[in-house]
């Protein structure tokens, strides 16, 4: 491929929950944009049916494992992150969650137990889950 062809007017770095909307919402605004992933693009039939296929289920290059799965050992922190088209979310089995209303409608508001809000307390259910319809695509 000809040195032009990777001409992006933006990286972005990891095609999971974050990366992947990212470049969705700077494609619409129409800049030229490249992902760039650790991983490969998992299918159905290759993606690992349980943990004991290391080889599919780990990623650690320096053992030969190139699995969806990296594991991050910070001090006292275990930190598990996707590796693969699709990031974080081949973690949680490539699904999405989509809270019911009544999630929405706790007169909490979306405060923690340490008091931090959430979201905004004028988020709503339709208005938060009308980003979950283009997290697919």
């Amino acid at each position: 491929m000809p040195q032009d062809a990777y001409d992006y007017d933006v990286l972005v770095v990891g095609s999971g929950f974050g990366g992947s909307v990212t470049a969705l919402r700077l494609t619409e605004k129409g800049y030229t944009v490249g992902v760039l992933e650790a991983g490969r693009r998992w299918t159905r039939q290759n993606l690992p049916k349980n943990s004991w296929d290391l080889r599919n289920y780990l990623w650690a290059p320096r053992l030969g494992l190139y699995g969806i799965q990296r594991i991050h050992l910070l001090g006292n922190v275990m930190v598990l992150a996707g590796a693969g088209v699709g990031g974080g979310s081949l973690n949680y089995a490539n699904t999405l969650y989509i809270p019911p209303k009544p999630f929405f409608d706790d007169p909490s508001g979306g405060t923690s137990p340490t008091g931090r809000t959430s979201w905004p307390r004028t988020t709503t259910r339709p208005s938060a889950c009308s980003a979950y319809g283009s997290t697919p695509r």
